[in-house]
């Protein structure tokens, strides 16, 4: 995750580690795409497809990895909190998940589940994390070029800051496709 940083938002300039991936993190990055709408500034099958996998790594996790959820706003971290306090009241073995992870300490460190936005995530770090980037075309297909935090001086930092909140894995969940995105406009 380091290096890819380094070669995307400082020009390969940072000395990094040797790459010590291994069959116990899998894959570090992995995209999942999302057939989701812009709609009220925030993407509700994105939020969903993060609860569902969210699930489904509490079920089938095998060294109990710290998660941590990072969306680009506040609308759909707030969709996401929502979805899960929903799954709660659904499922008693995902409420068991949730309040375990909510109230997590590993050697003295808080370790539980947060969700946060581009905004706030900085300083926090987890082994897994979920990333929400909720921006997708809206209901008549159109793609919009304002990217929130990202198109404010300084941007290029706050992503970079959301890409090295993980340990070892990254989920990014996506309704965009790079040829989505015209750099003319943005």
């Amino acid at each position: 995750l380091i290096d890819f940083s380094n070669c995307a938002f400082y020009s390969g300039g940072l000395q990094v580690a040797p790459n010590i991936y291994t069959e116990r993190s899998g894959r570090p990055i992995e995209r999942h795409k999302v057939d989701g709408k812009w709609i009220d500034r925030k993407n509700l099958a994105e939020a969903n497809k993060v609860v569902e996998l969210l699930a489904q790594i509490f079920k089938t996790r095998k060294n109990n990895e710290s998660i941590g959820i990072i969306s680009f706003n506040n609308e759909q971290q707030s969709c996401i909190a929502d979805l899960i306090d929903k799954e709660m009241t659904k499922s008693p073995e995902f409420r068991t998940y949730m309040i375990n992870e909510r109230h997590r300490v590993e050697n003295g460190e808080d370790s539980s589940i947060f969700i946060k936005n581009l905004e706030n995530v900085q300083g926090d770090e987890r082994d897994v994390i979920l990333f929400s980037i909720g921006y997708g075309p809206d209901k008549n297909g159109k793609v919009s070029m304002n990217f929130g935090p990202l198109n404010l001086t300084g941007g290029e930092r706050r992503l970079n800051v959301a890409v090295t909140r993980s340990r070892y894995e990254m989920m990014v969940f996506s309704s965009l496709h790079a040829r989505d995105i015209d750099l003319r406009r943005s």
